[in-house]
């Protein structure tokens, strides 16, 4: 049979191996533990004894129905195997639990100070602050793993000591998944006393030296170079082009996996061919190298994964026998979750085994899909591996990043290839760049090659509507996988007309959302995340304005994320940089109407936003109003003109809503401080939100001041691990005492606020 023709037959239906049963079980019962595990440690409710009950029960119930059920026998393996895998999941998730409550119980009242904390990986960097994951030792005794925080860079291995404070995590989204992850509290140090490199392994010290030559802070190809070949991503996603990644949705090519692990051993494998060495001493030494890429790259879980199964790959093809991806999948991530439970709520662990198993399941099936409807087949190959990957993994990222990217399949298609080059060059020449001769030329071809992969990024982030805002709740998270189980039972011979006409419904269902929000936006008033800075979008209708423009590029993506496409108008509250830095972007990137400032503060505006063609400037003084849709904007403070300098002179703004019998009174303060809101509070009266000035600093709100206004909420936009300390204790505490309740956009992500009938709803982007 020529390729031609076997493209042309169906597939068969994949087979499922018993070890899918062990692994759900395993998985099942591993998250239960952890589950009820993190209810203790967030110190939030005892420990629901009566729900553990139910591995024990789930587990007798099935290996009863495989003893005595005919009806069931052709599925006694399966049985067996589930039961199996929820009584081993419960035994190593028990041992983890008993470990990380004794550890909790001994950091208990510890100060910083008393403990040395051990550098495990990578950081990850926002508004300068350096968080990393840490084990904790007091003296040789290792008391348990940590978040920590501070404002230096530390290599992997470090020792650490400083002085600063441990603390629980709040009983929040980003709390509980810190937990569920296996660190127990987070520590933040306020300065450190000694930082010991260490004696890292010849490994880690090649990682760290090529890392200092590559230098990834200094530019954004040299960031991509370190991301795809060290696996050190976090000068990448802390830059404008990190983003470019997540609308693309090609944050996984930067990700080392089974791609790069296959161009890599590609590279080994051409060089070892070139020796006389045995085929089985080739093997040996391939997957050595393999293993060595992987822990020089961070031993991440999806690299793990990798290596894993090419080892058992190998190993089946020197025994002769069948190879099976699903088999090795399966047993896989039963090993990890039986060393490691936690590894189940790590987000790399999840995406590959999710990828994986789509791809060795329906690519090519959805392969042969595409030929039917005329697409080439090496193009076919390439979509169906997205196609596959992409909708496996919306139940994992449609709850953690609430966007869905629709250029993925293209933008794949086109950067997938250069990025292989890229890595393919990389492995090659960059360790030449160690070599003092050779340091500047050996990363001009990687280099080149990089800027080309940037250039193609910013070019399809740059297609309108390339990404769309989903909502964390969205059904279709519940939807794509019943579908694809269905598909997976039923397994139909594609029909050439069928499909067309489904993709014709998807092309028209795809363009709705950017109807909906261009122009049928629902009322509502969003405080966005955009680290510490304040942006804070208003839209109604077709009308958008937005109050404030953040500290940088992060607003855009802000703005991307929730569907915006156009902004009528930008009022900018004062002239410090965390509130109008991102301005001069989304001029670049959006249609903007009027630039609004207080009155005579125009003349103090930076000249990166002025002069714009296209642009009105509008100044406003006091009992002015701007009519956003439904909502009017009055303008409360400052009484006099001013220079938009200081927080004093910031434009305090009162938002109102009032149609078919819904309200909403929100009162935007900038970064107004008591003093002055002191001045205009008696003429605002009862509000229904509170947007906290200085991004809830001690200055932003007192009993007094909330007694008046009587905020049900109040809200402050601040960036993790901020150096300051925002939001602060005291204006929390205040809020609370008030009776209003507190929320901050470090752990809710964007916080969207709609008038209802019955008052108004709070809607977060990580819940």
């Amino acid at each position: 049979m020529s390729a031609t023709e076997r493209e042309h037959v169906m597939p068969p239906r994949p087979l499922m191996p018993w070890t899918m049963a062990l692994c759900a079980g395993l998985c099942a019962s591993c998250g239960l533990v952890l589950s009820v595990t993190a209810d203790v440690l967030l110190g939030e409710r005892a420990a629901p004894v009566t729900l553990l009950m139910a591995i024990p029960v789930a587990a007798a119930a099935c290996i009863v129905l495989a003893r005595s059920c005919m009806r069931l026998v052709r599925w006694k393996r399966w049985l067996y195997a589930v039961a199996l895998g929820l009584m081993a999941g419960a035994v190593a998730s028990s041992g983890w639990t008993m470990g990380a409550l004794r550890a909790s119980r001994a950091l208990n009242n510890r100060a910083a100070s008393s403990l040395e904390f051990y550098v495990q990986g990578d950081p990850s960097i926002n508004d300068g602050v350096y968080s990393y994951t840490c084990d904790a030792y007091a003296g040789e005794k290792r008391l348990g793993q940590v978040r920590l925080s501070c404002d230096r860079e530390l290599g992997v291995g470090s020792h650490v000591r400083g002085i600063g404070r441990i603390s629980r995590f709040e009983n929040d989204a980003y709390g509980r998944s810190r937990v569920l992850r296996g660190e127990l509290r987070k520590v933040k140090v306020v300065r450190l006393v000694s930082v010991d490199e260490g004696s890292p392994g010849p490994l880690t010290w090649l990682r760290n030296e090529l890392l200092a030559v590559i230098a990834p802070e200094t530019d954004p190809a040299r960031s991509l170079i370190a991301g795809v070949v060290c696996g050190r991503s976090s000068e990448l996603r802390a830059q404008p082009a990190g983003d470019w990644f997540s609308v693309t949705g090609t944050a996984h090519l930067i990700a080392v996996s089974g791609s790069h692990l296959a161009i890599v051993g590609f590279v080994i494998e051409s060089a070892l061919q070139k020796t006389r060495l045995s085929r089985g001493l080739q093997r040996g030494l391939l997957m050595l190298a393999l293993i060595a890429y992987a822990v020089f790259t961070g031993a991440s879980p999806s690299a793990v994964r990798a290596c894993c199964m090419v080892a058992a790959t190998l190993i089946a093809n020197g025994a002769g026998r069948r190879r099976h991806g699903l088999s090795a999948l399966f047993v896989t991530m039963a090993v990890f979750v039986l060393l490691r439970p936690t590894v189940l709520f790590e987000m790399g662990f999840q995406l590959s085994c999710a990828s994986v198993f789509a791809i060795l399941c329906f690519c090519p099936y959805a392969t042969y899909a595409l030929g039917e409807l005329g697409v080439p087949s090496g193009v076919a190959s390439v979509l169906s591996v997205t196609l596959c990957s992409q909708l496996a993994t919306l139940p994992v990222t449609i709850p953690a990043f609430g966007t869905f990217s629709l250029i993925a399949p293209l933008a794949n298609a086109v950067i997938g290839p250069v990025i292989s080059v890229l890595l393919a060059s990389s492995v090659v020449l960059a360790p030449c760049s160690l070599v003092p001769l050779l340091r500047h030329g050996a990363l001009v071809v990687p280099m080149i090659v990089a800027r080309c992969a940037l250039f193609f990024e910013q070019l399809f982030a740059a297609v309108p509507g390339a990404s769309v805002s989903v909502p964390p709740d969205t059904p279709l998270v519940y939807v794509v996988p019943f579908v694809l189980a269905v598909l997976l039972v039923w397994w139909p011979r594609p029909r050439t007309r069928t499909m067309a006409v489904g993709l014709l419904c998807l092309m028209l269902a795809a363009g709705v959302p950017y109807v909906y929000w261009d122009r049928c936006a629902p009322p509502s008033v969003t405080v966005l995340d955009v680290g510490q800075a304040d942006a804070i979008l208003v839209r109604q209708g077709s009308a958008v304005a937005l109050v404030d423009c953040g500290l940088d590029e992060r607003v855009v993506s802000a703005l991307v994320r929730n569907n915006v496409h156009h902004i009528d108008v930008v009022f900018v509250t004062h002239w410090d940089e965390d509130h109008w830095g991102g301005l001069p972007d989304v001029l670049d990137q959006f249609s903007v109407g009027t630039i609004a400032v207080a009155a005579d503060a125009l003349d103090g505006a930076p000249a990166e936003v002025l002069n714009r063609p296209g642009v009105m400037y509008r100044q406003v003084a006091r009992g002015d109003a701007v009519d956003i849709g439904a909502f009017r904007a009055r303008v409360m403070w400052p009484f006099d003109t001013v220079d938009g300098e200081g927080n004093e002179d910031s434009l305090v703004l009162l938002l109102s809503y009032a149609q078919e019998g819904k309200s909403l009174r929100v009162l935007l303060t900038g970064d107004a401080e008591l003093d002055q809101e002191r001045e205009f509070v008696q003429e605002v009266g009862d509000i229904d939100v509170l947007k906290l000035g200085h991004h809830g600093s001690k200055v932003s709100a007192d009993g007094e001041l909330l007694d008046v206004l009587k905020p049900e909420l109040s809200l402050a936009s601040a960036g993790e691990g901020n150096r300051y300390g925002h939001p602060s204790d005291a204006c929390i505490d205040a809020v609370k005492e008030a009776g209003g309740v507190f929320a901050c956009t470090i752990e809710h992500g964007d916080i969207t606020v709609t008038p209802t009938a019955n008052g108004f709803a709070m809607r977060c982007q990580r819940p």
